[in-house]
């Protein structure tokens, strides 16, 4: 099979991507598992952006796959790694379960240990209060030598001796303070509390470093990877340009027209993306928007009014919302200036947009807004730019 792979003809496709990669064939594979656009590549793209990642022909590419298939081709079949990775399963859960019912049984003892020692105070408490109403009777049946029975009038002078104090030298004292009992009980029990609280955040800890490790085996298929965002050439303003669909570049001052560029595709699952600030000169706003209420108002920011088709945070450090006055207009986020790369965390489930600045944590505290579900509308990412010069790139490899 390689032998006929090696003196074939190959009919390689050219490269989309067009401008400088016009006419390129895709030829080269890219096979750096740290580059988001590993795989088929074309000469320009080797050079612009995979000339530091392991690159090899496709023919040579395709000629090694094939040895190493029929070389292997009667090792671990697929039944046996399906019983094998199905018996990896019953491990990890048998190991759990241990675990939970471990947990369990010193759960028990601890709730046992709760109510015994709630039993006991509060059966101090009634026999304290019994002591102090009958001391003066004991005081006088001790005088009067009344006692016939000696264990009882020991058991009756330890309650009497558990009750008094001795603050003074050679002075004994009456000290009936019931009220001291409840407050170093209280006292124990929040000291307990804080402890379980403890524990509980250690717990979280414990099972994140858990779950890290098969962390990105629990994500859907779909979503380990990540869409390639590019810019739209038809969802945007004509004064806006692209370059190698991964940049944008506005090309003229604007007022409130002209403004916006959506990025593809739409988002359809909860996702991330990472836009870098090339040049600011006077406002850029990133975030998500509406389509097809942009596309009504010809991609015009009216921003003084809800329902404008966005929500975004700005370089001013303003946030913007297409439905919420609260967070629209308002001076809440942080500023960004040219060279910032912006993270926008996009979380369908709860319908919440996160900001953040990657090469700023330390200075920048993270900014979420809230968005409504849209009416028969699509949900793309967006860009807002307002004047010349200003320009922004889609970063593919940030994480």
């Amino acid at each position: 099979m390689s032998e006929d792979i090696k003196t074939r003809a190959i009919n390689y496709l050219n490269c989309t991507l067009g401008d400088m990669h016009e006419g390129e064939q895709l030829n080269f594979v890219c096979l750096d598992t740290t580059c988001k656009e590993m795989g088929l590549i074309c000469p320009v793209c080797r050079s612009q952006k995979h000339a530091k990642h392991k690159v090899i022909p496709l023919k040579i590419f395709l000629a090694d796959i094939s040895n190493n298939v029929n070389g292997k081709q009667n090792q671990n079949s697929i039944d046996q790694l399906l019983t094998q990775i199905d018996q990896v399963r019953t491990k990890l859960l048998s190991s759990l379960k241990d675990t939970v019912q471990k947990m369990v049984l010193q759960i028990k003892l601890l709730e046992d240990q709760i109510n015994l020692s709630h039993k006991n105070t509060r059966q101090r408490l009634l026999e304290q209060n019994q002591t102090q109403m009958n001391f003066p009777q004991i005081f006088q049946q001790i005088l009067n030598s009344q006692y016939k029975n000696v264990d009882q009038l020991k058991q009756d002078v330890r309650k009497i001796i558990d009750n008094v104090s001795q603050l003074q030298a050679g002075k004994i004292e009456i000290d009936f303070k019931p009220q001291r009992l409840f407050d170093q009980y209280q006292k124990a029990s929040q000291e307990a509390i804080a402890q379980f609280n403890h524990l509980l955040t250690q717990f979280k800890q414990s099972t994140s470093k858990i779950s890290k490790p098969i962390e990105k085996f629990t994500q859907p298929l779909q979503a380990q990877n990540s869409p390639n965002f590019t810019f739209s050439t038809v969802l945007k303003s004509p004064s806006i340009t692209i370059t190698e669909q991964k940049n944008a570049h506005q090309t003229a001052n604007q007022n409130s027209e002209n403004r916006f560029i959506l990025i593809e595709p739409q988002i359809l699952e909860s996702c991330k993306i990472a836009i870098k600030i090339t040049h600011l000169t006077n406002f850029i706003g990133i975030g998500i928007a509406y389509k097809n209420v942009l596309s009504l108002k010809n991609m015009k920011f009216d921003h003084q009014n809800l329902g404008h088709g966005s929500y975004m945070i700005s370089s001013n450090a303003h946030t913007w919302s297409h439905s919420k006055k609260e967070e629209n207009m308002v001076q809440k986020s942080f500023t960004f200036t040219t060279g910032d790369i912006i993270i926008v965390d996009v979380s369908l489930e709860n319908k919440t947009l996160k900001f953040t600045c990657k090469n700023k944590p330390n200075d920048t505290q993270a900014i979420v807004l809230t968005f409504d579900n849209p009416d028969n509308d699509d949900i793309h990412f967006c860009i807002n730019m307002c004047s010349s010069g200003e320009k922004v790139e889609i970063l593919d490899d940030w994480e």
